[in-house]
């Protein structure tokens, strides 16, 4: 059985994705969450298991989700400390928060590793980050990662480059939304339909993206590729460049990789 312990943005994410993948049936999904509409809306689309608290969650599952934010962690931790079993593994998928200051919250007891998965999770094209600092074995690592692989892929990463990881998988789905919407917004200011200049914007992206992974060619090589001298498309690259795009989005991530590595201490 699988227990979910806050289902937000993230913790709903990963929920869908492994209903969606068939990865996990909903009739082997309990949630608890303080946010009672939620589980009630989950349960009529899903069909999954409500439960009433975090102790009878942790009574009933083997393995327990963690989605809360942050901030809520200690609180949560400190609430099912009390029941978790030795055996009991515990996927924790806050920001900010080590495998070793996990093990120190729930004062040692049960099996403990920090994930840091990403919204795309939802529909199976995420990126689902393990933490090589864990307490579990080698078959229950493989259970892990069965369960979570319908959601994306599933990488292995050393606890200090976490923080790192997360700079870029974690957060940048935000960012590249942004792009997208930029990209909508300028094909509207250029005549064409709202929905159609979306529909073109987010397959180019998504396009670019698979492009990169399956030739296994490097970004500037591709952009070379279709900069011919004096066209059109040296054009829109020299105007990113006006601006600083890429000095912008290293920024940003280093921002983002800074403020988890704040919350870790």
């Amino acid at each position: 059985m699988i227990g979910f312990i806050g289902i937000g943005n993230m913790g709903g994410a990963i929920l869908k994705g492994m209903i969606n993948s068939n990865t996990v049936q909903a009739s082997n999904i309990y949630v608890f969450d303080v946010d009672k509409t939620k589980m009630e809306d989950l349960k009529k689309e899903y069909n999954i298991n409500m439960i009433e608290n975090t102790s009878k969650l942790v009574e009933t599952c083997n393995i327990m989700i963690l989605a809360v934010k942050p901030h809520i962690c200690e609180k949560v931790l400190g609430e099912i400390k009390q029941c978790i079993k030795p055996k009991q593994i515990l996927i924790s998928v806050a920001a900010g928060w080590s495998t070793a200051k996990l093990r120190v919250a729930l004062e040692h007891k049960g099996k403990v590793i920090s994930v840091m998965p990403n919204t795309p999770a939802i529909v199976g094209a995420g990126v689902i980050a393990l933490s090589k600092d864990h307490d579990l074995d080698i078959s229950e690592l493989e259970e892990v990662k069965a369960l979570l692989k319908g959601n994306g892929l599933v990488v292995m990463v050393e606890e200090e480059k976490m923080a790192a990881t997360t700079g870029i998988s974690g957060t940048m789905p935000a960012c590249v939304a942004m792009y997208i919407e930029a990209l909508t917004d300028a094909g509207v200011s250029n005549g064409l339909s709202r929905d159609f200049a979306l529909q073109i914007a987010a397959q180019t992206v998504m396009g670019t993206a698979k492009m990169v992974l399956e030739t296994k060619t490097h970004p500037a090589i591709l952009k070379d590729q279709v900069c011919t001298p004096a066209g059109i498309t040296i054009e829109a690259v020299v105007a990113l460049e006006e601006d600083g795009f890429r000095g912008t989005v290293i920024r940003s991530v280093n921002r983002c990789t800074q403020k988890c590595l704040d919350m870790l201490k």
